[in-house]
């Protein structure tokens, strides 16, 4: 990838993992102590119902955005016009739909209040009293989403990200204290964790309007009747598409809390695991925000040999940091436990997150391919793809939670995901000729085990914490060496050249 890409991605790791330290405080030490399993389910599934919301609201935009802005871009191929405004109207046209599809959002949820309500009063009662504050969540969700996603088309990623996941994080915290400390009540605490997403959505519109004029002059003209009738057609393929796929992938939770017998409750403990899969992703975040206008750009000339040179770039370096956070997690996770305050109301969540775990490792090598079928000319399989993910997380939380409770959720995701993916990938392979794999993926693998396995060596520590470091050191360093003697990570490499011992350099 280009240095200034790359950078932004390396920056937008860096201010992410930030904002883990910010969250693992948060989450472990004061949601943990001063609040129910219940009131942390409540916290979890607020913007989670929010996100659901926002993906219909956005209409399809969430991957329109990525596949069409190549085409408003202002480029040296594709100069600005001043009678078309920045980027040929683009902001507009992002706002326009926007300003539609939360306006029908909005009235669906309010006509959905009866069978809804039904719905979370059994359960999750705590949920039907803030049944009306999802709006307001959605909707900042909504805005929030746009600017970000607009700004990553101009690859920028280090302060989104740094907004997401520092700014975010510090708000939430501050809400969260003053309820433990007494001077506000848990209902404005929530409508605080609510007013956090809004003074996130405005800090991200002020930062895209510093590096782009956010101007809704727009020339009519530009879009052909070809370019408009192809946006229709793509956007109402991924109005329902983008809808599935983030039900699918939140189904677990939701189900959790309908079905299972402890409701929120048991949603609280399903969060503290879901939080800690969480931490793996962190890396795909920046990566993957960085790599979709490159895949894009690539489809947009039919450069099918670059999507594939970024697709297995990207799907490597994410199962590497990938397994590398799984292990170092999964070594602790019994010190973790042990540390946080009422560990004993969640630890049997451990075993949810060995099989969420696993369900996000598959995610991170294959979830570019979504990407790459987005931004080709067979983007219309993704609602056979979407279909696919919704009858099988619906079937197997349905069979599974009832027997299994939380840990059947896991299963039901880690099955969801190793299908849905795999279908995906087989028509990529098939009809693209497009796969992630490699020789250095495959040796990867039995890497990662070795170094999982050098914990195994170490005996216990009399401190928790001093256990804790000593076995994440273990398992990082060991595994860092290995890499470096097997020289499967030359990017890695070249950016740490001149900093490495002679022996590890080419």
């Amino acid at each position: 990838m280009a240095s200034v890409a790359a950078k932004e991605s390396i920056t937008g790791t860096i201010v992410t993992y930030i904002g883990v330290g910010i969250g693992f405080l948060t989450t472990f030490f004061i949601l943990a102590k001063f609040l129910t399993p219940e009131e942390i389910g409540l916290t979890r599934l607020l913007p989670e119902l929010a996100t659901q919301l926002s993906g219909l609201g956005m209409l399809g935009m969430t991957y329109s955005l990525s596949r069409y802005f190549p085409f408003f871009r202002d480029s040296e191929t594709n100069p600005y016009r001043a009678e078309d405004g920045p980027n040929h109207g683009f902001f507009y046209y992002v706002t326009v739909v926007g300003a539609i599809g939360a306006v029908l959002m909005t009235l669906l949820y309010i006509l959905a209040k009866g069978p809804l309500m039904a719905l979370y009063s059994d359960r999750s009662p705590l949920l039907a009293d803030f049944y009306y504050a999802v709006i307001p969540l959605t909707l900042f969700t909504m805005g929030w989403t746009i600017f970000e996603l607009y700004t990553y088309q101009l690859m920028r990623v280090a302060v989104p990200k740094g907004i997401k996941e520092v700014l975010l994080r510090i708000l939430q915290l501050a809400a969260y204290l003053l309820y433990a400390f007494g001077y506000i009540d848990f209902t404005t605490m929530v409508w605080g964790f609510i007013g956090s997403f809004g003074v996130c959505m405005l800090a991200s519109g002020v930062y895209l309007g510093q590096i782009t004029s956010l101007s809704l002059r727009h020339n009519p003209s530009y879009v052909s009747p070809e370019m408009r009738r192809g946006f229709y057609r793509y956007t109402a393929l991924y109005t329902l598409s983008s809808v599935g796929i983030t039900l699918a992938g939140r189904m677990d939770l939701f189900m959790v809390a309908f079905i299972d017998r402890g409701g929120l409750s048991s949603a609280g403990v399903y969060t503290m695991a879901f939080y800690m899969v969480s931490i793996i992703e962190i890396p795909m975040r920046a990566i993957l925000n960085v790599a979709a206008p490159k895949i894009a750009e690539a489809a947009k000339h039919g450069d099918t040999k670059r999507v594939e040179e970024v697709y297995r770039l990207v799907a490597f370096y994410q199962l590497l940091s990938g397994l590398l956070i799984f292990a170092m997690i999964w070594v602790n996770i019994d010190n973790i436990f042990g540390i946080m305050p009422n560990g004993e109301q969640f630890e049997q969540g451990k075993w949810v997150f060995f099989y969420l775990g696993l369900a996000k490792l598959v995610e991170l090598t294959l979830t570019c391919s979504h990407t790459v079928v987005s931004t080709s000319r067979y983007y219309h399989w993704n609602i056979y793809y979407t279909c696919c993910v919704l009858v099988m997380s619906f079937i197997s939380t349905i069979f599974l939670i009832p027997t299994l409770g939380t840990m059947g959720a896991a299963i039901a995701m880690l099955l969801t995901n190793v299908v849905s993916y795999g279908l995906q990938q087989l028509l990529l392979s098939v009809k693209m000729r497009v796969h992630p794999f490699s020789r250095r993926m495959l040796l990867l693998i039995p890497l990662a085990f070795l170094a999982w396995g050098a914990d195994r060596l170490l005996p216990s520590a009399s401190s928790v914490w001093i256990d804790l470091f000593l076995r994440s050191a273990v398992v990082g360093v060991v595994l860092l060496v290995l890499l470096l003697f097997m020289r499967i990570t030359p990017e890695l490499m070249g950016m740490l050249e001149g900093k490495l011992p002679a022996r590890f350099r080419k």
